[in-house]
């Protein structure tokens, strides 16, 4: 069986513009993100269904991978890629669309992208969601808009 080696010799930087790339270009796909007066008035069922379609876009965007092959359930965040510095832009495109503040060393820890998308649903329900109560501890997400004090 005879193999044939294709070689590439780039004789100047011209020529690596005619090499033909094996590998898919890497393209940013725009994220649209769920309006939060729209989460606050759908069901909980809906507003995780449409937080989940979001973390999971996002977390694509963020890590160049398809949005289906994320494992929301059994990695964590670290596990699936995320680290200090994709960790703060996913905290700054999340804060920025829902306008929360999105606690960037609990988003690093936290134990999977569903905890990430249970409390976010939670902040983003109704007024009575005991994710927007206090005095338990740190929260993932703020229900102040970023900057607010």
């Amino acid at each position: 069986m005879d193999q044939t080696t294709k070689t590439w010799v780039f004789d100047d930087l011209d020529d690596f513009d005619d090499f033909d790339y094996e590998f898919e270009q890497d393209t940013v796909v725009d994220v649209d993100p769920p309006d939060p007066a729209h989460l606050a008035a759908c069901d909980e069922t809906e507003r995780v269904r449409l937080i989940d379609a979001y973390v999971r876009a996002e977390l694509a965007r963020v890590l160049r991978v398809p949005p289906h092959s994320i494992d929301t359930e059994g990695r964590p965040m670290n596990s699936l890629g995320i680290g200090s510095i994709n960790g703060l832009e996913l905290q700054r495109r999340m804060e920025a669309a829902l306008h929360l503040d999105v606690n960037l060393n609990m988003l690093l820890r936290a134990n999977s992208a569903a905890e990430l998308i249970e409390c976010l649903s939670g902040q983003l329900g109704p007024g009575d969601s005991p994710h927007k109560r206090g005095g338990q501890g740190a929260h993932l997400v703020s229900h102040d808009g970023p900057g607010t004090t």
